[in-house]
């Protein structure tokens, strides 16, 4: 039997993955990982969701998969990473090569990432919003699967077409009448900064994250999910539009990236990699407020003074001595870092090599369910 998998264990986990992460970024190179590795990893988030959490691991690793109890998980994890990465590639070469036929990036201009926040808006919500997203029950993981890419892939191409544009009064990049111009409400930057803060509070009222859809999962299966988006894109769109630059005026990428960046990072990390420390032997919705001061006042306000000396000079410098000059900021590099580096290696690990060598995970505690043992 598995031995608990207790807070040391994941901290030590946690610190583990935290040093790959960061030698990752430090040792790959700079234009490569700004120009093609951040778009595409849009993709390689949504299959982290789609295989590991939608698919429950199909189609090699437990529950939804083909593993097997005394089957080598290291070897399980390799071959989902291959099928993993190789989905991505195809899924970035659609949006390269077919439609909407836009390069990863253009000069200074970040489309891939702009059409790929849409990627990823959709998988979160799709997966964490309260609506079934296995409607066809786990034995059939890989029906699940296949109905959440094709759900995600249209939703993120529906807001794609009528929520970006890459105008600028001056067509200083040449893009305003280039074909995959979707011109739609919103600069490409603006859209970035209001789906970060949508997608903040996609993952702080998820159903398994922080308040894990409370109180919305009490109005029942058809209200829930239309209660929980509506509140999200109203509250992300409030903090976008007013309260953050009410608080922060002279910001320019701090607010969406080092703060929502780091706010959705560690809603993630709280349930996934620390399992509600230590709130877990608390119901909804007294664990959600405190998971929302620990994990998104307390750790968070940390986290970001803290990569402003693990991440730069040494990543940022890295980073923008690739792209010839002050190209990106330590607020981008932080949420970049948390999101796109951090957050994929820890999903992988997890659902992938099923958090190997410790003991596999469960299911993740319900809003009102308790640990096993606890009276």
């Amino acid at each position: 039997m598995d031995k608990p998998f207790t807070f040391p264990k994941a901290l030590l986990r946690w610190v583990i993955i935290l040093v790959i992460s960061w030698l990752f970024m430090f040792l790959t190179p700079g234009a490569w990982f700004a120009n093609w590795y951040l778009p595409m990893s849009f993709f390689l988030l949504m299959g982290t969701v789609t295989f590991g959490i939608v698919g429950l691991g199909w189609p090699l690793a437990a529950p939804g998969g083909s593993w097997k109890p005394g089957t080598n998980r290291w070897l399980t994890g390799l071959g989902m990473t291959i099928i993993w990465l190789v989905v991505a590639l195809i899924l970035t070469a659609v949006e390269t090569w077919v439609w909407p036929g836009n390069p990863l990036a253009a000069g200074p201009i970040p489309v891939g990432a702009w059409f790929g926040i849409a990627v990823f808006m959709s998988t979160l919500w799709y997966a964490f919003s309260g609506i079934e997203s296995r409607p066809f029950g786990p034995q059939k993981s890989w029906a699940n699967w296949l109905l959440a890419s094709a759900i995600i892939l249209i939703m993120a191409g529906v807001m794609g077409s009528y929520a970006v544009n890459f105008n600028t009064p001056d067509n200083a990049a040449g893009l305003n009448d280039v074909a995959w111009n979707f011109q739609g409400k919103y600069f490409g930057g603006d859209w970035f900064a209001l789906a970060i803060w949508i997608i903040v509070f996609v993952q702080m009222f998820g159903s398994t994250m922080v308040f894990q859809g409370w109180p919305f999962y009490k109005a029942g299966k058809v209200l829930y999910p239309i209660l929980n988006t509506f509140f999200a894109v109203l509250l992300g769109w409030l903090f976008w539009k007013y309260v953050m630059p009410a608080v922060f005026p002279d910001s320019t990428s701090f607010t969406w990236a080092a703060i929502g960046g780091t706010l959705i990072g560690w809603s993630l990390m709280s349930s996934l990699a620390f399992e509600f420390y230590p709130f877990a032997k608390m119901k909804q919705p007294a664990r959600g407020v405190g998971m929302f001061v620990v994990y998104q006042l307390i750790v968070p306000a940390i986290w970001i003074m803290l990569m402003r000396w693990v991440l730069g000079p040494p990543i940022l410098d890295h980073i923008n001595e690739a792209l010839g000059g002050p190209a990106m900021d330590i607020n981008q590099i932080t949420a970049f870092f948390t999101l796109h580096v951090l957050a994929i290696f820890l999903l992988i690990h997890n659902f992938f090599f099923m958090r190997a060598p410790w003991s596999i995970p469960g299911p993740p505690l319900g809003p009102e369910e308790l640990p096993p043992g606890t009276a």
